[in-house]
């Protein structure tokens, strides 16, 4: 039997991954508008990923699927496209390393990022030369969890796991006010509550399995929440209880929303689109942002403080046109790879998969 396709779902992952670029494009161009809340689309990544992960490998592992496949498949997911923001960054490190003579020692972190090993230096950012990998790490650790506890992971046992997880939100906000952590290493608990939370009750979300609804509820219903959770904070409650409402709530809603609903017509072309593209440009849009910046300042002369709101707009828009073709790129490498590295390690039965379809 087929696997079914969660369109919608694609589509709101591409709306949250634009909504992390227009997040980060202030740290290159300061002047300009960005989302209070679009941070919490890390906390979307998550929930649709243990939703559709749940989807797509349940019967495998119910039947004794091996970890080192599972494992093989996800690191051949994310890791091309991951490794390929780090080396545009690395590049355009290096380049600023000869031109500009900035210390050699920020190229260090490169060789053990391409395998995954965060930074431990100074900074204390996880990953410096593309520092939005923190979550994919976390995608990767919890990836394993999942897999190598699946047959214990009982609805009680989910439902355990996201109660702790829910107070360990709790005192995130409280502390830091919000809960736009984990990118450097002393919130690694707050990241560690956001990825519990949202990824297992991802998974209980798929068990109770949402069906299309009769009444027709469009599929553009959630992407409008979405948006507007991420967009409007009201002056009336603080930035740390309304990133618990959304996250405890609306996100969940908009996961059961979204797989309760396919696009249809030209919709669904728009929503194929954007879900093909979110990856991509999740990957690649830190050092892609510093080089246009790099490139406004010492080639067009051009403060990076003129940059406007409506001119970031145009750069997201190009940003999601190059990440559409670099997802086109990254389906023939992967195929490619896979293809390539079978020949040198056995075949195991049973753990031949489809590519995956919707994923953080």
């Amino acid at each position: 039997m087929p696997r079914r396709l969660f369109h919608t779902l694609d589509g709101l992952r591409g709306l949250a991954a634009a909504a992390v670029v227009l997040c980060h494009t202030p740290v290159i161009f300061a002047s300009t508008w960005y989302p209070a809340g679009g941070y919490l689309a890390v906390d979307l990544f998550f929930g649709l990923s243990g939703f559709v992960l749940a989807d797509a490998y349940s019967a495998r592992l119910d039947a004794g699927m091996a970890l080192s496949s599972f494992m093989w498949k996800r690191v051949l997911r994310l890791w091309p496209l991951y490794a390929l923001g780090l080396t545009i960054s690395a590049a355009a490190t290096a380049l600023a390393i000869t031109m500009y003579h900035a210390p050699a020692s920020k190229l260090a972190p490169f060789l053990p990022s391409l395998f995954y090993i965060p930074w431990f230096g100074s900074s204390q950012e996880l990953y410096p030369l593309n520092y939005p990998a923190w979550s994919l790490l976390y995608e990767l650790v919890v990836n394993l969890v999942m897999a190598a506890t699946w047959r214990k992971l009982t609805n009680r046992v989910l439902i355990g796991i996201v109660g702790l997880s829910a107070l360990g939100l709790i005192a995130t906000a409280h502390f830091y006010q919000s809960l736009n952590t984990g990118f450097i290493w002393p919130e690694a608990p707050g990241a560690l509550a956001r990825l519990g939370f949202s990824f297992f009750l991802g998974i209980l979300l798929w068990r109770v399995r949402p069906r299309l609804v009769a009444f027709k509820l469009g599929a553009w219903v959630p992407m409008v929440l979405l948006g507007l959770g991420l967009v409007i904070h009201p002056s009336f409650v603080s930035r740390g209880v309304q990133d618990l409402i959304e996250v405890f709530f609306l996100m969940p809603a908009i996961i059961w929303m979204g797989a309760a609903t396919q696009p249809t017509g030209k919709s669904l072309t728009i929503f194929k689109a954007l879900g093909a593209a979110s990856y991509p440009l999740y990957t690649v849009h830190v050092p892609l942002l510093a080089l246009l910046g790099a490139f406004a300042v010492h080639a067009l002369h051009i403060s990076t403080a003129r940059v406007t709101s409506l001119q970031c707009l145009l750069i997201l828009g190009g940003l999601l046109g190059f990440a559409w073709l670099l997802s086109e790129l990254d389906t023939a490498f992967r195929g490619w790879l896979d293809r390539t590295l079978a020949l040198f390690r056995q075949p195991t039965a049973g753990t031949a998969a489809p590519p995956i379809q919707s994923s953080p």
